[in-house]
């Protein structure tokens, strides 16, 4: 196993994630692609990769009770099978579809970038498995880290910086995890890769612990072609629509809706 994946497989199994994902919230961009989408998810087989503690997942299953979600995380799984019975919850890979059948869903959810923990190399091939387990016309909604993002560029070629605050207590929090964070950076920096269209980028995601994968928009519509999708829609992280001509550098996230053909 690559150190990469050793990594972040490591990060996101942790049972330690489920209290941290419980609070999370649907984002700007996120009630905006489902609302796009909320005609093709009603009553309809849907899958949702990386399923976490149930954020995006409570509003599907308000719209369909064929749901079915995945996640690396044992932890997460059960959460989720508790919180949320109309659903199917188990525990499984983007990595590996095998147990889901070709043509089985009409909707596929891998948002909040969850194919950005994938190696370069692998992307093409996981791409190709989301639209193989997707009927002809199906719709699928995935994120993705923007390599044009000044700022997630910025930040990863100056690593941590020490917040400074007021209190004595939380100063004292922000030095323990200014120094974890730091130590992360260092075990990590040496394995970024920086590319025209993709980068490995050791990002302040869980205080420096991760390598997420960076990718263009034409590259990843490119990737998406090449398995079998049209793109419908690609928005920012702020939910504008990005039109084909738009400097997208002011995003960190991109987040595509395209359809099998």
């Amino acid at each position: 196993m690559s150190v990469q994946n050793e990594t972040n497989d490591r990060v996101y199994s942790s049972p330690r994630r489920v209290s941290e994902y419980v609070a999370r919230r649907l984002t700007t961009v996120e009630q905006a692609v489902l609302a796009e989408l909320e005609p093709a998810i009603a009553g309809r087989r849907v899958l949702e990769i990386g399923c976490g503690a149930g954020a995006i997942t409570r509003e599907l299953v308000a719209l369909t009770d064929a749901l079915v979600g995945i996640d690396i995380s044992p932890a997460m799984v059960e959460y989720c099978t508790a919180l949320l019975p109309r659903g199917t919850f188990a525990v499984g890979d983007v990595r590996d579809l095998s147990d889901h059948g070709s043509a089985a869903y009409d909707v596929v959810v891998a948002a909040a970038n969850v194919i950005d923990v994938v190696r370069h190399d692998e992307r093409p091939r996981v791409v190709a498995e989301l639209r193989r387990v997707l009927a002809d016309g199906g719709l699928l909604y995935i994120s993705t880290h923007n390599r044009n993002s000044t700022m997630a560029l910025d930040q990863a070629r100056r690593g941590p910086k020490l917040a400074i605050a007021k209190n004595p207590y939380h100063q004292l929090r922000a030095v323990a995890s200014f120094a974890q964070s730091s130590f992360n950076r260092l075990r990590l920096a040496r394995y970024q890769v920086f590319e025209a269209e993709f980068a490995i980028i050791n990002d302040s995601a869980h205080r420096w612990s991760l390598l997420h994968h960076y990718i263009t928009r034409s590259a990843e519509e490119n990737e998406l072609a090449q398995a079998g999708f049209d793109v419908v829609s690609v928005r920012a992280a702020d939910g504008r629509v990005l039109r084909a001509d738009d400097d997208d550098t002011s995003t960190t996230e991109l987040h595509f809706v395209a359809r099998a053909v």
